[in-house]
């Protein structure tokens, strides 16, 4: 049996970042048709299930997939530009952004941005955004957004599963978490 996460990490290896490596078809939203993902899915690992990638799409705890009218995507962390439809939202204050300690002080200077994708992604909470700055450093900083300020100001703010998602955020909006 093919673990959860595995099938969870190839699915958004194939959703959020590499359209060109096999033959899904995706159209502007970022969907490709669920047969088709699951035959990818299947010549990876053959002995997957239909129902099991499902349990994994819906039962993401992150949301970070969508099945809708027999297709599927990944709902953010894209790397290839897609239309995730998203409106604008007032999020809450203050929101986090985790990332390794080489970075701080570039980021602190010209301001958090997508490096590769399509938005910065911030979080709701000091641990989830240290979990994720560990992905890249074993001691990660965390950066604290003062998201009134900057929306406010005109940044625009997405939500997307348990994230909100902005363009950029300039320099001015950022300072560093005391614990």
């Amino acid at each position: 049996m093919v673990p959860p996460e595995r099938i969870s990490r190839f699915l958004s290896f194939l959703l959020r970042h590499r359209p060109d490596d096999y033959p899904l078809r995706f159209d502007r939203q970022g969907y490709v048709p669920w047969e088709e993902l699951i035959e990818t899915v299947q010549e990876r690992f053959q002995e997957i299930t239909a129902e099991e990638v499902r349990r994994v799409v819906e039962g993401s705890d992150k949301k970070r997939f969508e099945l809708k009218e027999g297709k599927v995507r990944a709902t953010y962390g894209h790397s290839f530009p897609v239309e995730l439809g998203l409106e604008g939202v007032e999020p809450p204050a203050p929101l986090y952004h985790g990332t390794a300690r080489d970075l701080v002080e570039t980021i602190l200077r010209e301001g958090l941005k997508p490096r590769g994708r399509q938005y910065v992604h911030l979080s709701a909470s000091v641990e989830e955004a240290a979990a994720v700055g560990k992905r890249r450093d074993p001691a990660p900083t965390v950066l604290v957004v003062d998201s009134k300020a900057a929306h406010a100001s005109g940044v625009l703010f997405y939500s997307s599963g348990p994230l909100f998602l902005a363009k950029e955020i300039p320099p001015e909006f950022l300072s560093l978490w005391e614990k």
